[in-house]
C-alpha cells in the first residue's frame, strides 16, 4: 500500500521529465506544488519542491518510468503537442488501483492531475485504514523559475 502511494506521489513530483518530442518543457530550475487529497488525511496535503531539470530530464517520459517496475500498465494514452490524457491500472502487493490523469505544458509552466481509486484489502495492522475503495486526487503545478544553480 505504502509503495503505491509513494509511486503516485513520485509520479507527480517528477512531471517535468516531460515528453521530449511532444511536450515543450524548458530545462532549468522548476518549482512544483502538489496537492493530494484522500480520505485518510484530515486535510489536503500540499507540498512545494524545487528541482533542477536538465536536458536529459526533459527527454524522459515519466509514464515509462512509472510503468518500468511492472506493477502498472497503461490502458489508454492520448498525446498532443502540449497535453496528454491517460488511464492506467496497477497491482502492488495485493492493492489494485485504477487512475485517470492529464498533463499539459507550454515551456515555462506545466500542470496536471490524476484521480485514482485504490481497492484496499483488510489490513488489521493498520486499524485506521478501512478495506474497500479509497479515492486519491492529486493535482500539481510547475513553473520554471530560472537557471539551475
Amino acid at each position: 500500500m505504502k509503495k503505491c502511494l509513494v509511486i503516485t506521489c513520485l509520479f507527480f513530483l517528477i512531471p517535468t521529465a516531460g515528453m521530449a518530442d511532444s511536450f515543450t518543457m524548458n530545462p532549468g530550475k522548476w518549482e512544483f506544488t502538489t496537492t493530494m487529497t484522500m480520505p485518510m488525511l484530515p486535510a489536503p496535503q500540499v507540498t512545494t519542491d524545487t528541482e533542477c531539470i536538465t536536458e536529459e530530464d526533459a527527454r524522459r517520459d515519466p509514464i515509462n518510468d512509472l510503468l518500468s517496475d511492472g506493477n502498472c500498465r497503461m490502458l489508454k494514452k492520448k498525446q498532443s503537442r502540449n497535453s496528454m490524457t491517460f488511464e492506467m491500472e496497477c497491482n502492488n502487493e495485493g492493492v489494485t488501483s485504477k487512475g485517470r490523469g492529464q498533463f499539459s505544458s507550454n515551456g515555462n509552466s506545466a500542470s496536471g492531475s490524476m484521480d485514482m481509486t485504490m481497492e484496499m484489502p483488510d489490513m488489521p495492522a493498520m486499524a485506521n485504514m478501512p478495506a474497500g475503495s479509497m479515492k486519491i486526487q492529486t493535482t500539481w503545478r510547475g513553473k520554471r523559475i530560472g537557471a539551475c544553480d
